[in-house]
C-alpha cells in the first residue's frame, strides 16, 4: 500500500506543467481547485502510505483529509505534516481551495539528520497527536518565503555548490518553521493527556500498526492491559465510535488503498487483510460500501 516517492516524482512529471524537483528526492509544487485532477497523481485519492515525509500548506479555501482514520480539514494558513508511516486519503477541496506541497524522500531527510544539516523539528512534530495546525496569516506568510526560498535554491541549477545550497535552505525551512511551532504557548510544553486521552491514542498506535493482521477488539485490549469494555467505553468518549468500528473502518481503509493498487489482486487483498477465504472478504466490503471489492476497483 505504501507508494515509493520516486513513483510519486515520476507521476507529477507526466502531468504537471509546473514543478520544482531535486533528483528524487526533493518535490515542490503550487495547485489550486483546477488541477485537483493533477494533484491525484501525487496524493492519489485513495488511502495509501507515501514513505515520504509531505508539507500540505493551505493558502486559501480548505481541504477535506483523512490520516490514520481520523478526518481533518485544514483551512487557510493551516500546514499538514504527513509521515511516512501515515495512512492517508485526500478526500476533496473547495471550489476556492490554493495550496501547494513539499515533499521530501525519507532516504534524503535521514541523511540530512545524520548529518547533522536539520533541527530536531520532525522528531517534535511526530510528538505532537495532531498532524494539522493553524497559523496566523503573517506566520503562514513567513514560511512561505522561506520555501520560496527553497525553490528558488533548486532552480540554480549552475551554482557551483548545488547541492550543499538546497540543503542549506532546506534546513533553513526547518528552523523556520520549528521557530513558528516554539512561537506557540501550546508548543512550548509538550501537552499532559489524561489517562483516557493516552489510551485513545495508544489504541491507534496498535490498530495502525496491526489492524491488517487482528480484528477482535479484545486483542487491542490486551496490549493495553484493559477490559474490552473499558476500551469501547474510552473509545465512545474520545472520538463517538466504538472499538469494533474503528477496527472496521481502519479494515476498510486499508483495503480501498490495496484495491487501487492495479498490481495486488483481490484474493491477495483478502490474504494481507487476514479474512479466511475472498468470499467472507467480499461479503465484508460490500457491506460497508454497497459495491464488491471487483465493482471498487473496477470504478
Amino acid at each position: 500500500m505504501a507508494q515509493k516517492f520516486s513513483e510519486i516524482l515520476s507521476s507529477i512529471k507526466e502531468v504537471v506543467t509546473s514543478y520544482d524537483s531535486y533528483l528524487d528526492d526533493l518535490l515542490l509544487i503550487e495547485f489550486d481547485h483546477t488541477s485537483i485532477d493533477d494533484l491525484k497523481y501525487l496524493v492519489p485519492m485513495n488511502p495509501t502510505r507515501y514513505g515520504a515525509f509531505i508539507f500540505v500548506g493551505v493558502t486559501n479555501g480548505d481541504m477535506e483529509t483523512k490520516i490514520d482514520y481520523v478526518d481533518y480539514t485544514a483551512e487557510k494558513d493551516s500546514l499538514l505534516l504527513i509521515m511516512p508511516t501515515h495512512i492517508t486519503h485526500f478526500i476533496s477541496g473547495s471550489s476556492d481551495f490554493k495550496g501547494w506541497v513539499l515533499s521530501i524522500s525519507e532516504p534524503y531527510l535521514k541523511m540530512m539528520s545524520h548529518a547533522g544539516k536539520h533541527p530536531d523539528i520532525i522528531s517534535y512534530m511526530q510528538i505532537k497527536k495532531n498532524p494539522l495546525t493553524k497559523f496566523e496569516h503573517a506566520e503562514f506568510q513567513a514560511l512561505y518565503s522561506s520555501l520560496d526560498c527553497l525553490r528558488k535554491r533548486i532552480r540554480q541549477q549552475s551554482h557551483f555548490f548545488h547541492k550543499e545550497a538546497i540543503e542549506n535552505a532546506l534546513k533553513m525551512f526547518f528552523i523556520d518553521l520549528g521557530s513558528l511551532y516554539l512561537g506557540k504557548r501550546e508548543n512550548h510544553i509538550i501537552p499532559n493527556f489524561s489517562r483516557k486521552e493516552e489510551i485513545f491514542f495508544d489504541f491507534q498506535s496498535h490498530l495502525r500498526e496491526h489492524c491488517k493482521k487482528q480484528h477482535d477488539v479484545k486483542f487491542y485490549a490486551d496490549k493495553l492491559c484493559i477490559t474490552t469494555q473499558y476500551l469501547t467505553s474510552i473509545l465512545k468518549d474520545q472520538s463517538g465510535k466504538s472499538a469494533m468500528k474503528w477496527i472496521q473502518e481502519a479494515l476498510m481503509t486499508e483495503a480501498k488503498g490495496m484495491l487501487k493498487t492495479p498490481r495486488i489482486n483481490i484474493q491477495q487483498v483478502s490474504n494481507d487483510l487476514n479474512f479466511p477465504d475472498q468470499s467472507t472478504f467480499g461479503k465484508f466490503f460490500k457491506k460497508h460500501t454497497g459495491v464488491s471489492p471487483l465493482e471498487f476497483r473496477n470504478n
